[in-house]
């Protein structure tokens, strides 16, 4: 949608707290907070730093990777359980998780 957001549009109670230029409308019609991806970016910046921290961009992307690293580092030791009595998937599990590791220490 092309118009702006008005005072009507924003009768429900959902957006009982804002005013019409603090929104727009999504491509589907949907209308959400224009900062909404600035909102998130705090959201999880305080999720992973704690609340008050400074950061940057990249710094929480590069902290969501390594959060990621350690999941799948969880996962293969779960699976290395599971299939301890393979070897070939126990040689394929330890391939991972060395590459794993070879990524970590360049980051």
């Amino acid at each position: 949608m092309t118009r702006e957001v008005m005072e009507r549009d924003l009768r429900a109670a959902e957006y009982s707290d804002g005013k019409p230029d603090e929104y727009e409308f999504r491509s589907d019609g949907k209308i959400v907070r224009k900062d909404r991806f600035q909102r998130g970016m705090r959201d999880i910046a305080a999720i992973v730093f704690g609340c008050g921290h400074d950061y940057e961009i990249a710094e929480v992307v590069k902290a969501i990777h390594r959060l990621q690293g350690v999941r799948l580092v969880e996962t293969l030791d779960m699976a290395r359980d599971v299939f301890e009595s393979e070897p070939k998937a126990l040689e394929c599990i330890d391939y991972l998780k060395a590459v794993l590791e070879s990524t970590k220490e360049k980051a």
